[in-house]
C-alpha cells in the first residue's frame, strides 16, 4: 500500500483566499492540535469532482455486470442508512467505517468484492480525493508543544500521513474509530479530558465543524483561511462562534504563540 500512496500522490498548490489574517498573541498555549485535510494537507476535494468523474472513476474500477442506476448515488445511500441507525441510538453526528459501506456496496449489488477490500478502497479514495502537503507543515510539526489531530478521517488516513513522513503525534483522534465525527463535540470532548482546553490551541479551516465545536468544548480557536478550496466559512450561520485568530499560512503560528 505504501507505494501505491507513493506513486499516486503528485504535487498540489494552495489557492490564496480574500480572507485576511487576524493575529493576536495567545498567552498560555502548551499543546497544538489541528484539523487534517484542508489545515495540514491540502485536500483536492475542495474543488468537488463532479458527480459524473466519480461515477466514471467508480465503474473504471469494477468489474462484472454493473446496473444501469448511479452508483455513487447507491453508495452515498449505504452511508446515509448508516448515518440513520447511528443516529437512532442517539449520535448526533455519526461516521462509517467506510470498509463496511464498500462491502455492503458490493455485497447488496451482487459484485465480487475485492481480494483486498483495503487496497481498492485506498485506490478510489487517491483518485478522488486527491491531497499533498500544506506548505509549512513541516517545521509547524517539529514544534516543541505537545501536538495532535483531530479530523474526519478513515483507515486510510494514518497510511496517507506516513507516506508524508508525519511524526508521532501524541494527541490523535480519528472519526471512523471513534463512530462520530465534527461538527458533533465527541472528539473535543475525550481530548478535553487529557489536556486543559484552556491551554490547547485547535486549527481548522471549517467554521462549522472546527471553530465552534473546539469552542464550544473551551479550546482556543484558529481558522485557518490558507486555501480557496478548503475554507469553509459558512458566513450565512451568524450563531457560530467567531475564532481567537485567523491564519492564512501556517508560518503564523509563531507569531500567535508570540515567539
Amino acid at each position: 500500500m505504501n507505494s501505491r500512496i507513493h506513486d499516486s500522490l503528485k504535487p498540489l498548490e494552495v489557492t490564496p483566499t480574500d480572507t485576511p489574517a487576524q493575529i493576536q498573541v495567545l498567552d498560555g498555549i502548551k499543546h497544538l492540535v489541528f484539523d487534517l485535510y484542508g489545515t495540514l494537507l491540502i485536500s483536492g476535494v475542495g474543488e468537488k469532482f463532479s458527480f459524473h468523474m466519480r461515477e466514471k472513476i467508480l465503474r473504471a474500477s469494477l468489474e462484472g455486470h454493473l446496473p444501469d442506476f448511479s452508483l455513487i448515488v447507491h453508495f452515498e445511500n449505504l452511508i446515509a442508512q448508516s448515518h440513520a441507525k447511528s443516529r437512532k441510538t442517539g449520535i448526533d453526528f455519526p461516521e462509517v467505517d467506510i470498509r463496511d459501506i464498500w462491502a455492503k456496496f458490493f455485497s447488496t449489488l451482487k459484485l465480487n468484492t475485492p481480494n483486498n477490500l483495503d487496497d481498492f478502497i485506498l485506490r478510489y479514495e487517491l483518485a478522488t480525493n486527491p491531497c499533498w502537503l500544506m506548505p509549512g507543515v513541516e517545521k509547524l510539526l517539529n514544534h516543541p508543544l505537545s501536538r495532535g489531530i483531530i479530523s474526519n478521517a478513515q483507515f486510510y488516513t494514518p497510511l496517507i500521513m506516513s507516506r508524508f513522513g508525519f511524526p508521532h503525534l501524541e494527541h490523535t483522534l480519528f472519526s471512523y474509530e471513534h463512530g462520530e465525527a465534527k461538527p458533533g463535540t465527541f472528539l473535543f470532548k475525550t481530548l478535553a479530558q487529557k489536556l486543559n482546553p484552556e491551554e490547547t490551541l485547535y486549527l481548522g479551516n471549517d467554521r462549522l465543524k472546527d471553530v465552534a465545536p473546539a469552542a464550544t468544548c473551551g479550546f482556543k480557536t484558529a481558522l485557518f483561511a490558507g486555501d480557496q478550496r478548503s475554507l469553509r466559512l459558512h458566513s450565512h450561520r451568524k450563531d457560530l462562534p467567531e475564532p481567537d485568530a485567523i491564519l492564512t499560512s501556517l508560518s503564523q503560528i509563531p507569531q500567535l504563540l508570540g515567539e
